[in-house]
């Protein structure tokens, strides 16, 4: 099982976006895939239909005993939720926790234990159920990116056509150095997509994305309406049948499984160094 999560500071980049429809296109290879929505925004459990009150990761987190102030965590409890709170989609091999509607209130307490999601998803047999796992984060950073970071393997920013995107892009990557002294997190760069290169602003935020990341930038998805009418429709992009749907679902397929190997092999260097 690869884990990959999605970082960005700043909100509309298009992190749920990619999350999504890189678990459309691993459906559509029959490659199991689990979406966890770490977002209090909730914008992937929206995407799939969950209603704004379900129960989801937030009510896992209260499982664990995350928000009682207590000594010891109760990892059997929450890994134990954690398997209830799993949905099916509408997806073939595509399953979602869904964020819930408590976990705005997780956001806001200190979370100490830095392993603790990812402690979750081991013990609740994630790593032999799915070959996948996508961690979707929202636009600010705090105890609950924290969390996916440490249970992912793997982490990459998208950028938007805007200069903020870039930075929180830089932010993404300086944050992923630093957490790589306790935890062999690995970079996997940067996603550009929405790029209008006929536009003098989009051209010009190309290309400081191409000065600041160089050879990191993985994949250039332009704006095409075909994408976010997926997106928004909840389709997977590559059932369309339009030729240049079907071209752009090559470049969220090609990225997937890049990040898959990126964690294989992460995981293969842990190993020998133990």
């Amino acid at each position: 099982m690869t884990a990959v999560t999605v970082l960005s500071g700043k909100g509309g980049v298009a992190k749920t976006l990619w999350q999504v429809l890189m678990a459309g296109e691993a459906s559509r290879l029959g490659i199991p895939t689990l979406i966890v929505d770490a977002d209090p925004e909730r914008n992937a459990s929206t995407k799939f239909g969950v209603p704004a009150q379900s129960s989801g990761l937030g009510d896992v987190f209260e499982a664990a005993g995350a928000l009682e102030g207590s000594a010891e965590l109760d990892i059997d409890a929450g890994a134990e939720r954690l398997g209830e709170e799993v949905l099916d989609t509408q997806w073939e091999d595509v399953d979602l926790v869904p964020a819930g509607s408590s976990l705005g209130a997780v956001a806001q307490a200190s979370l100490i234990d830095t392993w603790l999601l990812r402690d979750l998803l081991e013990r609740a047999g994630i790593s032999s159920s799915y070959g996948l796992v996508l961690i979707d984060t929202g636009g600010r950073t705090g105890s609950l990116v924290a969390q996916a970071m440490y249970a992912a393997d793997v982490a990459y920013a998208p950028i938007a056509p805007t200069r903020d995107a870039v930075r929180k892009a830089l932010e993404a990557r300086n944050r992923v150095g630093r957490i790589q002294r306790a935890h062999p997190l690995k970079w996997a760069g940067v996603v550009l997509s929405g790029f209008d290169l006929r536009v003098g602003m989009d051209e010009a935020i190309y290309e400081e994305a191409r000065q600041e990341f160089g050879d990191e930038i993985r994949a250039v998805v332009p704006r095409r309406a075909t994408v976010h009418e997926a997106f928004q429709l909840g389709e997977r992009l590559g059932d369309r049948r339009d030729v240049s749907s079907s071209n752009l679902a090559v470049l969220f397929r090609d990225f997937m499984l890049e990040l898959r190997r990126a964690g294989s092999e992460s995981d293969a260097s842990t190993e020998a160094s133990a």
